[in-house]
C-alpha cells in the first residue's frame, strides 16, 4: 500500500478559551508546526490568528511570520486555509471586525504570500462548495456558532484560478458527497487542474456524519486515480482516520479537529495527535511518508 500522508492542522477555528495548549501567535504556531513535522507529519494545515487575542484571522502577514521560520527550518509542505470566515444564518458576516472575509479577498493570501519564495504555499484548502457550520453547546443547549461559508460556482472558479496561477494545489475540502460532485465538475470544465486531492471533512454539524459507511460512501464517489484524506472533529477522528489508512487514504490529525488524545484527556500538543496517528498506521504496517515523498504522492513539484 501507498505510503502515508499525515497532515496536522494545528489551529483551525478551535477556540483558544477551551484549549490552553492551542497554538496562537505566529512564533508558537511554528514551534507547533516544527513539533508536528518531527513527530511525522508531512503537511501543516495552517489558519492565521491574531497574536493578542489569539482569535482568527486573515491576514497574509500572519501566515508570513509562521511560515518562514518553519521553511528555514524543515521540508515540510506548507497547506494555507482560504475558508473558515462565512455568513452567519442572519446574512451578516461572521467577524465583522476580521478584513478578508470575502472568497476574493481570502484566496487572496496567495499572491501576497507567493511574493516570498520561503512564505509560498504549496496547498490550499479549496471549500467545494458552501457547508452550513453549526456547533452546538450540550452545556447551554443552544447553537454557539451559526454560519455558512458561501461559495457560489463562479466563486470557485476565480478561487480555483488564483491557485493555479500561482501553482498553489487545491485541498478539495468536502464535507459531504455533492461537493465531491461540485469539484469533479469543476475538473470537467477545466477550472481545476488533475490530478485532484480530495479531503473527506465529517462529523461537523451540518455535514456528513462520521460513519464508516458514509466514508465509503464517499471515497466511491472519488476517481480511482485521485488521491484523499479523511479528517473528522472530535473523538470521531480516531476511528475515521484510521478507517481511512485502511482503505488506501491519506489523514489528518490536529486541534484544528480535536483536542482530545482520549476520552477526556486533553493533547498538550499537535505532536502528541501526530505521535498517536503514526503509532496507529505503522501498527497496521502502513509506513509513513516524508515531504519529498508525499510530494511526489501528491504531484507538487521537488522542493528547491
Amino acid at each position: 500500500m501507498e505510503k502515508l500522508i499525515v497532515t496536522c492542522a494545528i489551529t483551525g477555528g478551535a477556540s483558544p478559551d477551551s484549549n490552553p495548549y492551542l497554538p496562537k501567535s505566529p512564533k508558537e504556531q511554528a514551534q507547533s508546526a516544527l513539533e508536528a513535522w518531527r513527530a511525522g507529519a508531512s503537511v501543516i494545515h495552517i489558519h492565521a490568528r491574531d497574536p493578542v487575542t489569539g482569535r482568527a484571522a486573515h491576514e497574509a502577514k500572519l501566515f508570513e511570520e509562521a511560515i518562514v521560520p518553519i521553511r528555514e527550518q524543515s521540508d515540510v509542505i506548507i497547506n494555507v486555509s482560504t475558508g473558515g470566515i462565512g455568513r452567519r444564518v442572519d446574512g451578516e458576516w461572521l467577524y465583522k471586525k476580521i478584513p478578508h472575509t470575502s472568497c476574493e479577498e481570502r484566496v487572496g493570501v496567495i499572491p501576497e504570500l507567493s511574493r516570498n519564495p520561503l512564505a509560498k504555499p504549496d496547498l490550499a484548502s479549496f471549500n467545494a462548495g458552501s457547508p452550513v457550520i453549526d456547533i452546538y453547546s450540550k452545556k447551554t443547549q443552544d447553537f454557539v456558532l451559526r454560519f455558512v461559508m458561501v461559495h457560489s460556482f463562479p466563486d470557485m472558479v476565480d478561487m480555483a484560478k488564483v491557485m493555479n496561477d500561482h501553482g498553489v494545489k487545491p485541498e478539495l475540502e468536502c464535507y459531504d458527497v455533492s461537493m465531491i460532485n461540485n469539484a469533479l465538475f469543476l475538473s470537467e470544465v477545466g477550472a481545476l487542474k488533475d490530478p485532484l486531492y480530495f479531503q473527506c471533512v465529517m462529523g461537523i454539524l451540518g455535514g456528513i456524519p462520521a460513519t464508516l459507511d458514509n466514508l465509503s460512501h464517499m471515497v466511491r464517489q472519488i476517481p480511482k486515480d485521485c488521491q484523499w484524506s479523511a479528517c473528522s472533529v472530535g473523538m470521531t477522528e480516531w476511528p475515521m482516520v484510521t478507517a481511512a489508512m485502511i482503505m488506501g487514504g491519506h489523514a489528518r490529525v490536529g486541534m484544528e479537529d480535536n483536542i482530545y488524545l482520549s476520552d477526556g484527556v486533553l493533547a498538550k500538543s499537535n505532536a502528541e495527535l501526530v505521535e498517536k496517528i503514526v503509532r496507529i498506521a505503522r501498527e497496521l504496517g502502513r509506513e509513513i511518508a516524508t515531504p519529498d515523498e508525499a510530494r511526489k504522492i501528491l504531484g507538487l513539484p521537488a522542493k528547491a
